[in-house]
Order: structure tokens, then sequence, then C-alpha cells
């Protein structure tokens, strides 16, 4: 059997966009947040995560799972679109999310209060995940041409 005519790793979450937009949430939570607390501070983080989670979930399905560049970018986008909107509209999913954030943050050195907070308005920023899909949909093409449509 042959090796797939594409890499598993194609840099769709290694790339500026989506490393900026993962920069932005964090410094945006961890220190404008309690500073400012207002309504620019909480949409900055709903931009990011829009941007750079499909492109996280894609390149993790194409390193774990070998799926295809097109389908996992697609795939990425779907899996983000959901759990954003479940965490925004959902009040069981948004006590799950914070359950399970509390169990493993600790874990990962945050000791801190973690905190959803649902706001419809925040469902405007699913627009942002088609353009990370286009986002990575272009560094796939610079890669390898043949890639973006398979």
């Amino acid at each position: 059997m042959s090796a797939p005519p594409y890499s598993a790793r194609s840099g769709e979450f290694f790339a500026p966009l989506p490393l900026s937009a993962l920069a932005l949430t964090v410094v945006n939570d961890r220190w404008l947040k309690p500073a400012f607390h207002d309504a620019v501070t909480g949409k900055l983080s709903d931009i990011g995560v829009c941007l750079f989670m499909p492109l996280l979930v894609s390149e993790l399905l194409g390193l774990f799972f070998g799926v295809r560049p097109r389908r996992r970018l697609w795939a990425g986008a779907l899996v983000t679109g959901i759990l954003f909107t479940l965490q925004e509209m959902v009040p069981s999913f948004i006590r799950f999310a914070v359950a399970t954030l509390r169990t493993i943050g600790p874990w990962l050195g945050i000791h801190r209060r973690f905190q959803l907070t649902s706001d419809w308005t925040d469902l405007f920023c699913l627009f942002l995940i088609p353009a990370a899909v286009a986002y990575g949909t272009r560094r796939l093409r610079e890669d390898n041409p043949r890639l973006a449509t398979e």
C-alpha cells in the first residue's frame, strides 16, 4: 500500500492567522478580561476561537487519523460550529464544559475560576468559521495545489 498523496500535517494550524487568533484568545482571557471586563473583551475570545479552532481540529484530524485535507477542514468547521453554538445556547452543555475545564485546568497549570457566559450575539462570530476554512484551503493550495480539491 502506498503512502497517501497528501501530508498528514499540512500546516493549516501552525500558520500566522490561527496562531495569532490563539494568542489573542489567551491574552484576552488571561489579562484583558480581568482588567476591563467589557463588551469588547467579551467578543475577542469568541473571534479567536472561531478562527483557530477549525484549523486546530483539522490539523489534529490529519495527524491522528489521516483524514484528507478538504474533508478535515470542513469537519473542523462543523465541530467548531456545533461546540460553539452549544456553548452559547445550551445551559446543560455550559455546565458540562465548565465542569470539564475545572477538572482538567489544574492538570494544565490553570488555577483560576472558569466561567462561560451565554450571549446569543456571540453567534455572529460563527461567520468567521468559513473564513478559517478558506484560509486553511489557501494554505493547503500553497503547499500542493491538488490537496485543496481532495
